[in-house]
């Protein structure tokens, strides 16, 4: 039985790719380098040594990486707080339900920093009995580590835990973890079918994420 969901958030409850892709495009113009949509694709829920290292290769020594940290997170704080990056349908509707019913956390890629910018954008801080982001961790989505570490810090069973996500990266390290995972692809963060194929369920958007729920617990009712 579900008990505990925890929450991907850029892609799913937020569209913040968008506002991403225009953070490193426009570093990258101001230095002579391109940026392009495929390897924002592949920048998708990883850590953020990751995408940072793909900026410096990109930059060649132009920038430090703690400059090209600092102005990426400071493009991306001022798109939150400029009301740039929108919250994604059933979003509000979805962690409503799910507070009423079970224990709620979220795991994201993003740095601590613009994961609260984003909460307190969105008024969503009391949603969330947990906080993490994988730089806490050593290894960042697909590896299982940000999953394992906030069920860890939660107290909670994998075997009762669903993870909720949008991209390859998330759905292949909710079920590394152990979790059951519900997969909302996004075109931004486009997973591909052979991975989708890995989650336990698919819905199109939130708003058929209480449902999907249910399902599972049904479907781990009848498997006992």
């Amino acid at each position: 039985m579900i008990n505990a969901v925890i929450f991907d958030m850029d892609g799913l409850l937020v569209d913040s790719e968008p506002a991403w892709y225009r953070a490193r495009v426009e570093l990258l113009e101001q230095h002579g380098e391109i940026w392009t949509e495929t390897d924002q694709l592949a920048m998708a829920g990883v850590h953020t040594d990751v995408w940072v290292d793909a900026l410096c290769d990109k930059l060649e020594g132009q920038l430090s990486r703690e400059q090209v940290f600092d102005e990426i997170l400071g493009r991306m704080a001022g798109f939150y707080e400029g009301g740039e990056v929108p919250v994604l349908p059933g979003a509000d509707e979805a962690l409503g339900a799910c507070t009423g019913r079970y224990r709620v956390g979220l795991a994201s890629g993003s740095p601590m920093r613009l994961i609260e910018a984003c909460l307190k954008g969105a008024g969503w801080g009391r949603f969330f009995e947990g906080l993490i982001s994988s730089d806490e961790v050593e290894h960042g989505k697909p590896a299982p580590d940000v999953y394992l570490e906030m069920m860890r810090r939660m107290g909670l069973a994998p075997m009762t835990t669903a993870v909720v996500e949008d991209s390859g990266a998330g759905i292949k390290s909710g079920k590394a973890a152990g979790a059951s995972v519900v997969a909302v692809p996004n075109p931004s963060t486009d997973p591909g079918s052979d991975v989708l194929g890995l989650a336990d369920t698919r819905i199109a958007s939130l708003h058929e994420l209480v449902g999907a729920l249910d399902d599972l617990d049904r479907r781990d009712r009848a498997d006992l």
